[in-house]
C-alpha cells in the first residue's frame, strides 16, 4: 500500500487529504473509493491509527481516502479540545461556530481532484465517518446522493431537518449502547467543547432517514451476543438500510484501538469490528467484483 498526501484549494483555503492505494487494486482501474471522515478533533493520521482501515481497504480492494476538516478557528493551529478540526454537518454546533465552511463543496473538489490523479470509479464512491464525521456523511448523502453509492455513519447524527436525497442511498448505521455523546434515548449533552446540545433519540433520528430513503418499518433481525441488528424494509430501487446497536460500546470506533479517554467517552469494544462489517456492506452495495 502506498500513501499520498494531497492539497486541494477550495473556498479560499488549502484543504488536505490522504490517499492510500491498496496493492490489491488493478493497475488500470476503475477503483472503488472508500472515503473516511474523521470525528471532531481528529487528524487523518490519528483516525487511521484508531480505526485500522488500511489493511481492511487492502482486503476489500478500495482506494482509501481520509480528508482533514478545518479547525473551528482556521487562523489558529488545530488542537483536539481548544480548536478541533470540525465538519460543517448542519448541527447546532456547526451553525454557531465562528466560521462558514462549505464542506460539501470541499468534498466535491476532493473527488474531482482524486479522479484526476487516480482511475477512481465515480459510480462506486462509498462514505463512512465517525461522530461529527458521521454527521457529515449523512449530509453528503443527502446533498450529493447522485455521487454516493453507499454510506456507513458511525456514532453520529443526521442533523438536517428535511433531508431529501436525490436517490435512496444504501445505509449502514452503528452506535454504542453506552455512548455518552450519542445517547440512545436522546437528551441534553455537553460536548467536550462546552456546547450544550439537545440530542434526539436514535430511533427517531433513524426514522427520519428511513423516510428520506423511502424505506419501510424496522424489524429486529438479530439480538444476541450484545448486538442488535435492525433492518428496514427496502426503499425505492431496493435500497438497504441497516442499524446496529452494540452493548458495552461508548463513543469509540467499534473494533478500533479505543484511544479516546474512557472516562470521557465510555468503554471501547471489539464486539463488532466495524471495518469488516462496513467493507462487506459497501462491497455488496456497489457489487464490487473480484475482491
Amino acid at each position: 500500500m502506498r500513501t499520498y498526501d494531497f492539497i486541494v484549494l477550495t473556498g479560499g483555503s488549502e484543504r488536505r487529504y490522504l490517499a492510500h492505494v491498496s496493492s490489491s487494486l488493478p493497475p488500470r482501474g476503475p477503483w472503488p473509493v472508500l472515503l473516511m471522515l474523521p470525528g471532531a478533533g481528529a487528524t487523518p493520521q490519528w483516525t487511521l491509527e484508531e480505526t485500522g482501515w488500511q489493511p481492511t481497504a487492502e482486503q476489500f480492494g478500495f482506494l482509501l481516502v481520509v480528508p482533514e476538516a478545518l479547525p473551528l478557528d482556521p487562523v489558529q493551529p488545530p488542537a483536539f479540545l481548544p480548536n478541533p478540526p470540525f465538519w460543517n454537518d448542519g448541527s447546532p454546533r456547526a451553525v454557531s461556530a465562528p466560521r462558514a465552511v462549505d464542506d460539501v463543496a470541499f468534498l466535491d473538489a476532493l473527488l474531482a481532484d482524486l479522479a484526476r490523479r487516480f482511475p477512481a470509479d465515480p459510480r462506486r464512491v462509498c462514505v463512512t465517518g465517525f461522530s461529527n464525521g458521521a454527521g457529515m456523511t449523512f449530509r453528503l448523502a443527502a446533498e450529493r446522493a447522485e455521487r454516493i453509492a453507499a454510506i456507513a455513519p458511525v456514532s453520529g447524527y443526521l442533523w438536517l431537518d428535511d433531508a431529501r436525497p436525490a436517490r435512496p442511498v444504501p445505509t449502514l448505521y452503528l452506535v454504542g449502547a453506552q455512548d455518552p455523546l450519542v445517547p440512545l434515548a436522546g437528551g441534553t449533552v455537553m460536548t467536550l467543547g462546552g456546547w450544550h446540545e439537545q440530542r434526539p433519540p436514535i430511533r427517531d433520528m433513524l426514522d427520519r432517514w428511513r423516510r428520506a430513503l423511502g424505506c419501510g418499518e424496522p424489524r429486529v433481525i438479530k439480538q444476541d451476543e450484545g448486538v442488535e441488528e435492525v433492518r428496514y424494509a427496502p426503499g425505492v430501487d431496493g435500497a438497504e438500510f441497516r442499524a446496529y446497536t452494540v452493548e458495552g460500546l461508548g463513543h469509540h470506533w467499534p473494533g478500533g484501538r479505543g484511544l479516546l479517554s474512557r472516562r470521557l467517552f465510555g468503554p471501547p469494544s471489539a464486539r463488532v469490528r466495524a471495518n469488516e462489517l462496513i467493507g462487506d456492506f459497501f462491497r455488496q452495495s456497489t457489487r464490487v467484483q473480484g475482491v
